[in-house]
């Protein structure tokens, strides 16, 4: 009798020791095939990694739980849901933590930039971006050090400082080369590229971005092929070259559309809304804004929203509809402010100062005016005017020129006391309802 409990026991445990086996197995490939899945289908790559959350939580396997919420947050990143992507990869970071898992704790703080970074909450991108750069210099991963350069040359290209970007992207692509990621190098082209675009260099610009655009080509990686087109798009339509540039944009839209890339969509319908401008077609301009708009309120994204609402701001400046940029330029306003975002804060400050100087309101002219002079960075004025009104720009130019003599013995009511402000963004999404009905591009 106790040789048959003996073997019945043996049997039992060797049954629930291959089941739990299999649950763990399970949960393994679940993660592996979300992974795959990243890439071409976020909504699919979410399901797997939750089901993976689910069966390891079962098990209670911590590093199968961190790496769920790993890819739980990189799936809800494309995805555009920010907030919960933060909440995903913090604990992914913590159970990292908890059991010394460097490598996790590194991927999981530099997704949290990324997530960050998006939300245009650059001083925690910055801070999880050099925590992860951090670990990877202790593990001596040179991969993971040109990535972190990679990133923390994009904090410091939106706060203006263009050298100390490309020094960090140069190095990162020197970094790339050496370890063998050609594919990280690639990357590093793009961001070279975007930094000589900015600082007004357009030629250069494009000869790294087209070395970037050859590789992901190549590597058929539909994302950052749609960020190129929407950059090389941008860089023709400042060179004047609209036939061109409208081929490249269009072609980044239908990418993202058809991929469904909602960040890489937004960017692509800011920058075709200017080449509709530069074409005087200003209600076709604003339809993309409004509808960019819509997309920024429902992803949370920051970044783009003070895109989106700076360019606004602009077209009905040139338009010499100055009180209703201004509303625009204000809103816009906030998000730089709050994001430090340098390039930005100029030319809404050089816009606004122009606009009261139309509206003749002198005293806010110049607050602004000094408020760009505190601002440190050579500013590099990229858009080109379609309706160049040089008799606007002379003007200015001589009204700046006795604007103190004329303070001096005017005060003028501040203009934009009576007109609302809208610290939040439901009021754009009002308007893009109104427009929801509103056909394609007019031509």
């Amino acid at each position: 009798m106790k040789i048959i409990l003996t073997i019945l026991f043996f049997l039992f445990s060797n049954a629930l020791f291959y089941a739990n086996a299999q649950i763990t197995v399970s949960a393994d490939s679940l993660n592996q095939r979300s992974r795959e899945l990243c890439q071409k289908n976020n909504e699919a790559s979410l399901k797997l990694a939750l089901a993976a959350l689910e069966v390891s939580s079962l098990q209670n396997d911590t590093v199968l739980m961190a790496e769920s919420y790993l890819n739980i947050g990189m799936a809800q990143y494309y995805l555009s849901k920010f907030k919960e992507a933060v909440i995903s990869n913090k604990k992914g970071y913590k159970l990292f933590k908890e059991i010394n898992h460097s490598v996790g704790m590194s991927i999981s703080a530099n997704n949290l930039g990324m997530v960050y970074y998006q939300m245009g909450d650059f001083a925690n991108a910055e801070k999880y971006y050099t925590i992860s750069l951090n670990i990877d210099y202790s593990l001596h991963d040179t991969a993971g050090m040109a990535l972190g350069l990679n990133n923390l040359g994009e904090i410091y290209q939106f706060k203006g400082d263009y050298q100390k970007a490309l020094q960090y992207y140069m190095l990162s692509a020197e970094f790339e080369h050496q370890s063998g990621n050609f594919n990280g190098e690639a990357h590093s082209w793009m961001n070279i590229g975007s930094a000589y675009s900015e600082l007004g260099n357009i030629e250069k610009g494009n000869e790294y971005y087209y070395k970037a655009l050859t590789y992901f080509s190549d590597a058929k990686d539909n994302r950052i092929l749609s960020l190129i087109l929407t950059n090389l798009g941008d860089n023709y339509r400042l060179s004047g070259k609209l036939k061109q540039a409208r081929e490249l944009l269009l072609q980044a839209i239908e990418i993202s559309k058809k991929n469904s890339y909602e960040i890489e969509l937004i960017q692509a319908q800011i920058y075709y809304s200017k080449i509709l401008f530069d074409e005087n077609k200003t209600d076709s301009a604003e339809y993309w804004l409004f509808d960019a708009m819509n997309k920024c309120i429902e992803t949370d994204n920051n970044l783009l929203a003070c895109e989106v609402l700076m360019q606004q701001g602009i077209i009905y400046s040139l338009n010499k509809k100055y009180e209703e940029a201004n509303q625009y330029l204000l809103n816009a306003y906030e998000f730089a402010d709050n994001m430090n975002y340098t390039s930005a804060l100029q030319q809404i400050l050089s816009q606004l100062s122009d606009n009261y100087t139309e509206l003749g309101d002198f005293e806010n002219a110049l607050k602004y005016q000094k408020m760009l002079s505190t601002i440190n960075m050579p500013y590099v004025k990229q858009d080109s005017q379609p309706i160049k009104n040089e008799n606007i720009i002379e003007n200015s130019s001589n009204i700046r020129a006795v604007l103190y003599g004329v303070i001096s013995g005017a005060f003028i009511a501040l203009m934009l006391m009576a007109i609302y402000f809208y610290s939040k963004m439901k009021y754009y999404k009002k308007i893009a309802n109104l427009h929801s009905s509103a056909g394609k591009e007019r031509e």
